[in-house]
């Protein structure tokens, strides 16, 4: 087995939110000590952990905004749908105005 070494990664707060650069370190919470704190311009992660855990702590990084951005835009087209859906259940008809 080889020996846990730690990387660093500094991730830009232009593109990575804190939300989920902490929700990914919460996914990898047993495979890697993963050790979060400010840096100038984003946030440092330390990562320990076997060979290649920085990188793909940075993959599950991007993964959690990729969703997060995702979830922002779907969130939008529910809201209509439930708009709309609460309109017509209350007998509304587009155009009636």
């Amino acid at each position: 087995m080889k020996p846990a070494k730690t990387e660093t990664i500094v991730f830009s707060s232009a593109l990575y939110s804190a939300e989920a650069v902490r929700l990914a370190a919460a996914v990898f919470e047993g495979r890697a000590a993963i050790s979060l704190s400010k840096a100038a311009g984003g946030l440092r992660a330390d990562v320990t952990g076997p060979e290649n855990s920085a990188g793909d702590f940075a993959n599950e990084a991007l993964n959690q905004q990729c969703r997060l951005d995702l979830g922002l835009k779907n969130s939008r087209y529910a809201s209509l749908l439930s708009t709309k859906a609460l309109l017509s259940a209350a007998g509304d008809k587009p155009g009636r105005r």
